[in-house]
Order: C-alpha cells, then sequence, then structure tokens
C-alpha cells in the first residue's frame, strides 16, 4: 500500500520492531474500526428533569467522525442550545452551576461559532462544551463549583503527557494561570481562573502562545444561561430515580445538526444509568427485540446494554460502564417511558 498512512504506520513500527512490517491488516482493521464508529456513534449523550427536556454525558467526548462533502453545512447557530429565560447566568447564582442537568449557566457563542460540532454538559457538578472546527482544531471550556471537580475531568484532546510549570495570567479582571502540555509542532494550554468567587473556569485548547489561549477564554460569558436539551424525555423512572446529567452533541454538517443525546439517571444510593439516542445512519435497519419495554420492544445487546429503535433513532439503556447497579428490569421501566420530540433539528422545541 502507498498511502501516507501506510508510509507513517510502516516507519513507525520498524522502528520499534527493527524490522519489515506489513501494515496492510492493521489498516484494514482500522478502517474498518472507523467505520464501525462511523455507524454507532454519531454524537455524544445527556440528562435533565422527568418529563422535561434535558440530556447526558459521558466520560470521553465523541466526535462525528468526517463528513460527506455534499453534506450541507448548515449556520452556526445549529451548534448553540436554546436560550433559557429567567434563568440567571453563573455570576449571579454560582451555587447553581452544575446542579442543575437542565440548564448550562455560561454563553459560549462567540468560542463555538467557527466549529463543526460541538457537545454541551450539564450535572453532577460539571458544566462543559467541547467543539471540533472544520481544520481539526478541538477544545474544551468547563465550568464548576470547585477547583477539584475541574481536576477530575479527564484530558479529552491529545498531548504529549508533559505538562509545564504554570504561569499567572488574566482572563477579562480576574487572575487566573496558564500552562501548557507539548502537542506534536502545537501546544495544548490551559487556562484556568475564577469568573467570579464560587466559580471556577477552565479552557482546554490548541494555541501557539500563552496569550492566544487567554485571548480565547476571554470568549466566554458568564451573565446568560441555556436549556440542555435533548430530543426525548423520560416518563417512567426507577422509584427514588432522578435525572442527573445531560448532554447533547450538534453538528453544522450531515443529514441535520442531532447527532446524539443522553440522559443520566441516578438515585441516593449511588445507582444510575446512561440512555442515550442516536440518530441512525442511512440505511439502518432497525432489528426487533424479544423483550417489553413498555410501546417498544427491544433486545440485548451483550449483557450491559439495551437497545430499540424508536423512529429515526437508535436508543440504548446502559447498565455498566456508562451505569451502575441498576437491574435490567429498571433499564426496561425507563426505555418504557421514553417519548421522542417531533422534530430532531428544532432544539427550541425538545
Amino acid at each position: 500500500m502507498s498511502s501516507d498512512l501506510d508510509q507513517q504506520l510502516t516507519a513507525t513500527l520498524t522502528q520499534r520492531a527493527g524490522g519489515d512490517i506489513d501494515p496492510t491488516p492493521i489498516v484494514e482493521q482500522a478502517r474498518h474500526r472507523g467505520r464501525r464508529l462511523r455507524r454507532r456513534r454519531r454524537g455524544f449523550v445527556a440528562g435533565g428533569v422527568a418529563a422535561a427536556c434535558v440530556a447526558l454525558t459521558a466520560v470521553v467526548m465523541v466526535m462525528p467522525i468526517g463528513r460527506n462533502s455534499e453534506d450541507p453545512v448548515l449556520p452556526a447557530a445549529a451548534l448553540m442550545l436554546p436560550e433559557a429565560s429567567g434563568q440567571p447566568g453563573a455570576i449571579a447564582r454560582p451555587e447553581d452551576v452544575g446542579a442543575d442537568p437542565a440548564v448550562v449557566h455560561f454563553s459560549a457563542d462567540a468560542l463555538v461559532e467557527g466549529a463543526e460540532y460541538a457537545t454541551w454538559r450539564a450535572g453532577r457538578g460539571i458544566e462543559s462544551v467541547e467543539f471540533r472546527g472544520s481544520s481539526g482544531g478541538q477544545a474544551r471550556f468547563a465550568l464548576a463549583r470547585t477547583a477539584a471537580a475541574l481536576d477530575g475531568l479527564q484530558q479529552t484532546l491529545s498531548s504529549a503527557g508533559r505538562p509545564q510549570p504554570r504561569t499567572d495570567v488574566q482572563v477579562g479582571d480576574r487572575p487566573g494561570f496558564a500552562w501548557f502540555d507539548p502537542s506534536g509542532d502545537q501546544k495544548l494550554w490551559f487556562v484556568r481562573w475564577q469568573p467570579a468567587d464560587g466559580l471556577w473556569a477552565q479552557l482546554d485548547t490548541y494555541a501557539t502562545s500563552r496569550d492566544e489561549a487567554t485571548a480565547t477564554a476571554n470568549r466566554v460569558r458568564f451573565d446568560g444561561a441555556h436549556r440542555c436539551v435533548v430530543p426525548f424525555r423520560l416518563e417512567s423512572l426507577p422509584p427514588g430515580g432522578r435525572l442527573l446529567e445531560c448532554s447533547v452533541s450538534l453538528g453544522r454538517s450531515g443529514r441535520g445538526s442531532f447527532f446524539e443525546g443522553s440522559l443520566v439517571v441516578g438515585d441516593e444510593a449511588g445507582r444510575w444509568l446512561t440512555v442515550r439516542a442516536q440518530r441512525a445512519p442511512e440505511g439502518h435497519e432497525a432489528r426487533s427485540g424479544d423483550l417489553v419495554a413498555g410501546p417498544y420492544r427491544a433486545r440485548r445487546q451483550g449483557g450491559d446494554v439495551l437497545e430499540m429503535a424508536v423512529e429515526s433513532c437508535v436508543v440504548e439503556a446502559f447498565l455498566k460502564g456508562w451505569g451502575k447497579d441498576y437491574r435490567e428490569s429498571d433499564g426496561l421501566l425507563v426505555l418504557g417511558g421514553y417519548r421522542p420530540a417531533r422534530d430532531l433539528d428544532r432544539p427550541d422545541t425538545w
């Protein structure tokens, strides 16, 4: 094979193994996995309030893989969440940040406007947006009530794993600090600051300098709020259960703006599960199941996931991995209360 990918694989593997290596099976396996991911992962995850529209989050953001050059390009507004009328921003009520999975207490329109895909998240102490531009650039902004919550976030942007010492910076009129981690020809910068007492913010972004990274952080505003929404509701929860977390992935290309949304359901005992809806790929053939979930038929996907098809979405309930300690009967109860929105591409109606 003669592609750049083949040459890079050969050079790397030869250097590490000390001999000639045929990259063909490796490349084929990578392409096969890419096709599977393209079918299975069209976006991310979401959470909210019972019988109210909200969304979930996964530990690592999964962006849609590539796009067809003939796909329509939607306006930047396709990536934005609806405004939360009457809800204050983070500076007005720091104590609300991360506590309500239905609301994101910051505005990032200026930060995200040039992106191609974006995943929004709210709940379980964190609010965030992670996005990718058409040129491949990525960034993540996160907001929390404590620095410890930000420390607990898993890094999702690639780097060399050699973080450099911190230096002081100013974001607006607020002090903070920044550090970077080498990432090939780029630097992955981390800028952390307190927008107000009782709030901590962090931007992870590729930038050429500390000043460029700090200028990017200045694009976030904290005087407005938005609704974290997904195109479905969960109308039946296990006893003591409530919606904990919300995330939704939106894009500007493809068949529509919606890619994936999820809700995390949990209780005071530490049990939780994730319900994820993804837009079904073109040509997807729904497989009928032998399990009853309210008005739907579901099937087992391995021992930990329940799956069903509802209109144009593939819907899954994760009992392990993205869940803990709930039983199959609980998952079927929650799936039985799944109610889809009428329009997948109108977040303002969700």
